[in-house]
């Protein structure tokens, strides 16, 4: 889910009658288009915040960096607001701690021991109603052409062996430097492998390859193998990985000097990940973690003279339907 919503309570009061139902389903109602407008745009404005605080706040008060953004916009919004008849406020409930596990210094995507089959992250636990991996994206400078092994990335749920209970995912290129690239996923569920495929031709004069994994796309393009396949079947990042049966797996790459650039991803923290990459950001070429936040929600509250909206959301960017 690109920004996952909860719905913990809908309430919506028109001419003093109160009705608990889906707003989205009161199209006809005076206002009602406006107040799912807003909505999305404070969905939007706190994921914005979460990101930004993932990236420059994680060696300080992250939640605090969230609080003073979203009122900052609330106050801002209301301020706007208030002059049209509408009153608006949003304000933080709480969140769910997480790590950033990322590179970006454009070298390979092997570990600080120069190995390229490793651990990225262990014991990712999945969030309820939610995947525990998202806004996984690499921006690669280069991929190699598939007369070699690619690039893998490797789900497993936690303890299997093999490729029992996993979601693999390899990377190529038609030709060294090519336009094309390819992805191929394969789910292994209870020991029944399934694959599906795609290839997307990126834009020339790009210098990267943008293949954002969890969104499910490749230079802003769909891709099947990384998405519901034609057939129906789920192929996003991590699904088929023990899901009833297992709420933890690890992350692992393979093949990690056939791929060079920039990759970043956000994983739920429950107290138990396994973390064995380097703490901190050292900028020397090494993968590493920092401390973030894996998803916020926020309480919203919209009113005109007519109508009362209020509703608890959830905001985590970049997680994938699993």
């Amino acid at each position: 889910m690109a920004l996952a919503v909860v719905f913990v309570a809908l309430a919506l009061i028109v001419n003093s009658a109160i009705f608990s139902e889906n707003l989205a389903s009161r199209g006809e109602t005076a206002g009602s288009d406006d107040a799912l407008e807003m909505r999305g745009m404070v969905e939007t404005n706190v994921g914005d915040a979460v990101r930004i605080a993932n990236r420059q706040n994680y060696s300080g008060d992250l939640d605090g960096a969230v609080e003073d953004a979203v009122k900052n916009t609330s106050g801002q919004t209301e301020h706007q607001e208030v002059r049209r008849g509408r009153l608006v406020n949003v304000a933080v409930q709480g969140s769910t701690e997480g790590v950033r596990i990322a590179q970006n210094d454009s070298s390979s995507f092997t570990d600080d021991s120069n190995a390229t089959n490793y651990k990225v992250v262990g014991g990712v636990k999945r969030v309820a109603g939610g995947n525990g991996t998202r806004a996984f994206r690499i921006d690669a400078t280069s991929i190699d052409d598939g007369s070699g092994t690619p690039f893998e990335v490797k789900v497993n749920e936690s303890g299997a062996t093999g490729n029992e209970n996993s979601w693999r995912m390899q990377i190529w290129t038609t030709a060294a430097g090519g336009d094309t690239v390819h992805v191929r996923t394969l789910r292994n569920e209870s020991g029944t492998t399934t694959q599906e495929a795609c290839e997307v031709t990126v834009d020339s004069d790009s210098p990267t390859y943008r293949i954002d994994v969890t969104r499910g796309t490749i230079d802003g393009e769909p891709c099947d193998a990384l998405g519901t396949a034609p057939s129906g079947e789920n192929f996003h990042f991590g699904s088929g990985t023990g899901v009833g049966t297992s709420d933890e797996y690890d992350v692992y790459f393979r093949n990690a000097s056939q791929i060079e650039g920039n990759f970043s991803m956000v994983v739920h923290d429950d107290g138990g990940l396994d973390l064995p990459l380097v703490d901190g950001v050292l900028g020397g070429g090494q993968p590493y973690e920092t401390d973030a936040l894996y998803d916020v929600t926020v309480r919203y509250e919209y009113s005109t003279a007519d109508m009362r909206y209020e509703t608890d959301i959830r905001v985590a960017p970049g997680e994938p339907d699993v």
